[in-house]
C-alpha cells in the first residue's frame, strides 16, 4: 500500500515538472516574440525615416542646380550687356574726356560769371505766410480699413491646447510655431501614407513673415495633432494628416494707434456656442448671441492688444 502511494506521489510530480517546463517554454517564446516585434517596427520606421530624407534630399539638390543655372545665365547676360556698352562707346565720356572739350567748357564758366557780374541783383518780395492746416485724425472706421487685416492670421481655436496662454497675453514660441503652421496652406503639404512633412526651410519662412525674431525649431501641438521637429530630416512630421480647423471665437476692433512704424490694435473677444457667448478663459456664459456688437458686453469678455512693429506681431496683451 506504501509502496502504490509512493508511485503515485511521483507521477505528481513528474506532471508537476512537465506542466512548469511548458509555462517556462511559453514565456520564452512570448519575449522572443516581442523582442522580434519590436525590432520590426522599429526597423520598418528607421526605414520610412530614411526613405522621406532621401526624397528631401533629392529636393534639395534639384532646387540648388537650378538656382545655379540661373546664376550662371544672369552672369552671363551681365557680360554681354558690358561687351555692348564698350562696343558703343557708351564709357568714353567717363574715362576718356577730350581737352579741348575741357577749355571750351572753362571759356563759358568764364563768360558766364562775368554776364552775372554785371546783371543788378533785384529785391525779391517776401511770400506771403499760408495758414498751417490741423492734421486731420483718421475715424476708426478709416483706419480699420488700412490696419484690420492684420491681425487676421493671428489666431488659436478653443480647441488648441495653448487658448490659455494666448488670452492671458502671453506669446510663447509654441504659440509662434502655432500661429506659423495655422498660416500653411495644408493642401500643398505632401502626404505620405499617414503623416505628412513640412520642410524646416518652408516652416522658417513663414515665421519670418509674422514674427520680428529668430526662428528655432521645436516639437509643439496643433490642436489633436503632435508636430514633430526631426532634426536628422530638417523637417516636422505629424502624427496624422493635417486638418485646419474653423475657430467660434470672434473678434472685434475697438481701437487702434499707429506711432511711425507701431500699430496697435485693440479687440474685444469671445466665444459663440450653440447660440451663446462666452469668455474664453473661463467659458462662463455671458448672454444669447443675436449676432449683435461684442462691444456691448466688452466687460464681461476678453480682451486684447495687438502689438506689430513692420507689420509683424512682436507683443501681446490685454
Amino acid at each position: 500500500m506504501a509502496k502504490k502511494k509512493k508511485e503515485e506521489t511521483l507521477q505528481l510530480t513528474t506532471k508537476e515538472n512537465v506542466l512548469l517546463e511548458k509555462n517556462i517554454d511559453i514565456e520564452r517564446i512570448k519575449e522572443e516574440l516581442e523582442h522580434y516585434v519590436d525590432e520590426k517596427i522599429n526597423k520598418i520606421f528607421i526605414e520610412e525615416l530614411d526613405k522621406s530624407n532621401r526624397r528631401l534630399v533629392r529636393e534639395k539638390s534639384r532646387k540648388i542646380i537650378w538656382k545655379n543655372i540661373v546664376i550662371l545665365i544672369l552672369l552671363a547676360l551681365s557680360g554681354f550687356l558690358l561687351y555692348l556698352l564698350f562696343s558703343n562707346n557708351y564709357f568714353d565720356k567717363y574715362f576718356n574726356k577730350n581737352k579741348e572739350d575741357v577749355v571750351e567748357k572753362d571759356k563759358q564758366d568764364d563768360n558766364k560769371k562775368e554776364s552775372d557780374k554785371k546783371i543788378e541783383p533785384t529785391a525779391t518780395p517776401e511770400p506771403t505766410p499760408t495758414p498751417t492746416a490741423t492734421p486731420k485724425v483718421p475715424t476708426l472706421d478709416e483706419l480699420k480699413k488700412e490696419y484690420g487685416s492684420l491681425i487676421d492670421n493671428y489666431y488659436v481655436t478653443e480647441s488648441s491646447s495653448y487658448l490659455v496662454d494666448f488670452y492671458s497675453g502671453n506669446l510663447t514660441d509654441n504659440i509662434k510655431r502655432y500661429i506659423t503652421l495655422n498660416s500653411i496652406d495644408f493642401d500643398s503639404i505632401k502626404k505620405e501614407e499617414d503623416y505628412q512633412i513640412i520642410s524646416d526651410d518652408t516652416f522658417k519662412t513663414i515665421y519670418e513673415k509674422l514674427f520680428d525674431e529668430e526662428y528655432e525649431a521645436a516639437t509643439f501641438d496643433y490642436d489633436d495633432n503632435k508636430i514633430r521637429y526631426v532634426g536628422k530630416m530638417e523637417s516636422y512630421m505629424t502624427s496624422e494628416f493635417l486638418e485646419k480647423h474653423d475657430t467660434n471665437i470672434k473678434r472685434e476692433i475697438t481701437d487702434i494707434k499707429v506711432d511711425g512704424e507701431i500699430v496697435i490694435i485693440t479687440t474685444v473677444e469671445g466665444l459663440i456656442k450653440d447660440n451663446k457667448l462666452y469668455e474664453i478663459i473661463n467659458n462662463s456664459e455671458v448672454i444669447d448671441y443675436k449676432e449683435d456688437s461684442l462691444v456691448n458686453y466688452q466687460d464681461k469678455l476678453n480682451k486684447v492688444v495687438y502689438t506689430f512693429k513692420d507689420n509683424k506681431l512682436i507683443k501681446l496683451g490685454k
